[in-house]
């Protein structure tokens, strides 16, 4: 038996797909994630059908996970960044083979999620229902150690600069019922639509992590695409920070910060109006000065020109903006 033909035989097998359901690529990141990885993705693989594909983008690990999944899973294709990229490069390295391969749709998917048996199936007949414009479903995120409350039921844009998951930390019963429109997906899970994304980008590489999934619910917004919630498609997620002790969590609490201050700025410049810029410019200056301060240690030499690109390209969103009317979801969470 040749090395291929051992892979097809260890290769779980896979569901004819049925004629004009939509192809899905699920793209999986990881970063030194080796049991939430396999566990993620035995949960996913026997609901691929023929027509799928699984990526797998690992950002450099050094714990085994690249040979634990191809070992376990030889029908993943696995990109290895060989670095960590953050979710924003990482993930983009995995939708970009998907993208090469003609999925109609990407689904982005957490490796720390544990997605039910019919996971797949509940989102191939969302999308193949969702209108033309939709180009992104979320799933509702529910914790996993308590299915009963929520961890995002989509993005919410605030009304000054900032942003949040809905509706988290309240009863999964708050959203029941059909889908319904949000702003956008959140990074966790997210089923985008491939024309969209070819039309408005992947995830801003440069942002790293934390509010690039905002970033790129504004820039759908801005060529009048949508986002929908399926409220009765649960989603377990472990959320969490980092359990490390001592100085490893200390770097990383730092890290977070330095993104989350960096990377509030640049969505600022890039996507409110300039009269809620103003309006939070007090707050906004507090976070600049603190990001520069951080990014000393922790992103050097990252935050100007990254504010200085999204500043540059506030104009044309802007417009695109005020044609979809997006700045009515500013400051609406419900």
């Amino acid at each position: 038996m040749t090395t291929l033909d051992a892979a097809a035989a260890t290769a779980p097998a896979r569901d004819e797909a049925r004629p004009g359901s939509p192809a899905i690529a699920v793209v999986v990141l990881t970063w030194n994630s080796r049991a939430d990885t396999l566990g993620c993705l035995q949960r996913i693989a026997p609901q691929l059908t023929q027509a799928d594909l699984l990526v797998v983008a690992d950002n450099g690990s050094e714990d085994g996970t690249e040979a634990a999944v191809r070992a376990a899973h030889p029908e993943a294709i696995v990109v290895q960044n060989g670095e960590n990229l953050g979710f924003a490069g990482g993930v983009n390295a995995g939708l970009r083979v998907a993208l090469s391969r003609g999925a109609t749709w990407c689904l982005v998917l957490n490796a720390d999620t544990e997605p039910p048996a019919d996971f797949l199936a509940c989102l191939r007949l969302a999308a193949a229902a969702a209108p033309p414009q939709v180009a992104a479903l979320q799933p509702l995120l529910v914790a996993a150690d308590d299915p009963d409350r929520i961890d995002s039921a989509g993005l919410a844009p605030r009304a000054l600069p900032g942003a949040h998951d809905r509706f988290a930390g309240e009863p999964a019963r708050a959203v029941a019922g059909s889908p319904r429109p949000i702003f956008g997906a959140c990074g966790a899970a997210a089923l985008l639509r491939s024309a969209a994304l070819a039309e408005v980008g992947l995830y801003d590489d440069e942002l790293f992590v934390l509010f690039e999934d905002v970033d790129l619910a504004f820039r759908l917004r801005s060529r009048g695409h949508e986002a929908l919630l399926l409220p009765d498609l649960l989603l377990p997620h472990r959320r969490g920070v980092s359990a490390a002790a001592g100085r490893k969590a200390s770097v990383a609490r730092a890290r977070r910060r330095t993104w989350v201050q960096r990377n509030t700025i640049a969505l600022a410049l890039r996507h409110w109006p300039l009269h809620r810029v103003l309006l939070g410019l007090p707050v906004l200056a507090v976070r600049a000065i603190e990001a520069l301060f951080l990014a000393r240690t922790h992103a050097p030499k990252t935050c100007l020109p990254l504010w200085r690109r999204a500043l540059a390209e506030r104009s044309a969103l802007r417009a695109g903006l005020r044609r979809a009317g997006a700045d009515a979801w500013l400051g609406r969470d419900r």
